[in-house]
């Protein structure tokens, strides 16, 4: 039986803007099991973003409990939620976030550092990771030196070398054309196909329309959790129980 390594149940979450609160977060509770491919949509503004962002242990919910590898976030340590991420979560953004000033197999190793593993052997794995999304050929190369299909293969590549249960991809075909995009979208399918979760947060149907799975967010609440039944129910009893407060 498939464990799961991101829940969320009920999770809440308020930023204050001055004397203004911002719900980002209404009340929103899902599973998700190791070795789906499942992308969680919805238009600016609904929420998706910080959902990403409690995935990704870079924020704590207001209210409601997250587990990510199977471990409750909420009461962690910022040292402890470090190292979760560095180990559980392999991260994939639009703009890749390479350093300029580091080649391509610099550039993969540098996760591995953080886990204090010997630097022959972080040239082994990075170079291993490499091949996976077809750029061994480039490790001398630095960012400005590849399109920016080859950038998001080396940032993906940076996000498999740690061997992580999770990918989570921001918008990773944002700044792509479409065939581009076509190809690192086939990338995904094929790291998944090995058993790696893979978490996508888009606002483009037809990346939500090609994953296995897509979980519909807006306002904060969740439409639809992509098993075939909607969220509505669920939905409309938080905003009862947030009116009787």
């Amino acid at each position: 039986m498939s464990e799961v390594v991101i829940k969320m149940t009920d999770v809440k979450r308020v930023y204050k803007m001055g004397e203004t609160e911002v719900h980002a977060l209404r009340g929103i509770s899902f599973e998700i099991m190791q070795g789906e491919e499942v992308a969680i949509m919805g238009p600016s503004g609904s929420g998706k973003s910080t959902c990403m962002n409690m995935i990704g242990c870079l924020d704590r919910p207001s209210s409601g409990i997250v587990e990510v590898g199977g471990k409750p976030t909420a009461d962690m340590s910022e040292k402890e939620l470090a190292e979760l991420r560095n180990i559980t979560v392999g991260f994939v953004f639009q703009q890749y976030h390479l350093i300029n000033s580091l080649n391509v197999i610099e550039n993969v190793m540098l996760p591995l550092r953080y886990q204090k593993i010997p630097k022959n052997k972080r040239f082994d794995l990075a170079l291993e990771a490499l091949k996976k999304v077809g750029m061994e050929e480039r490790i001398h190369h630095r960012p400005h030196e590849l399109s920016g299909g080859q950038k998001q293969r080396v940032a993906i590549a940076r996000a498999l070398v740690t061997k992580p249960k999770i990918i989570l991809a921001d918008e990773p075909t944002g700044a792509l054309d479409s065939k581009t995009g076509k190809q690192v979208m086939d990338i995904f399918r094929e790291i998944n196909a090995q058993g790696t979760t893979i978490v996508i947060v888009t606002h483009d149907p037809g990346i939500g329309a090609g994953c296995r799975r897509c979980i519909k967010i807006f306002d904060g609440l969740i439409q639809d959790d992509g098993l075939g039944t909607s969220a509505r129910e669920v939905s409309e009893e938080t905003l009862k129980q947030e009116e009787k407060l």
